[in-house]
């Protein structure tokens, strides 16, 4: 069965890759951050007798709908972030070894046919 590959022509994108999601990831969370406290405090006093306490309620709905998207979003970010440091790591790992694989090969090489 074959497996597909993926070629990397250049490692220094995963690792841009990962540092933008990490930094996307603290965007999204202090953005998300934000309003909610403001939500919370209008969604209390517009509730009870005050539009018969539907407008608080759908306020306090829309801030837990926000908090989730934004949860949601950030908890993507953070995980694709990790997978693209995960193979950086990885594939560069993996390239240091088989460059000192090969010079210790050549080394070896010249010691013994000169």
């Amino acid at each position: 069965m074959a497996v597909g590959t993926t070629r990397v022509g250049d490692a220094e994108q995963l690792l841009a890759a990962s540092r933008g999601c990490s930094e996307l990831a603290s965007l999204v969370r202090t953005a998300g951050d934000f309003p909610r406290s403001d939500l919370d405090d209008a969604a209390g006093s517009l509730s009870g007798a005050n539009w018969d306490g539907q407008l608080g309620a759908a306020l306090r709905h829309l801030a837990t709908r926000w908090t989730d998207q934004c949860d949601a979003l950030h908890t993507t970010y953070q995980g694709l972030g990790q997978k693209t440091w995960d193979t950086w790591s990885a594939y560069t790992g993996v390239e240091r070894a088989n460059t000192a694989t090969f010079n210790g090969a050549h080394a070896d090489m010249r010691a013994t046919f000169g």
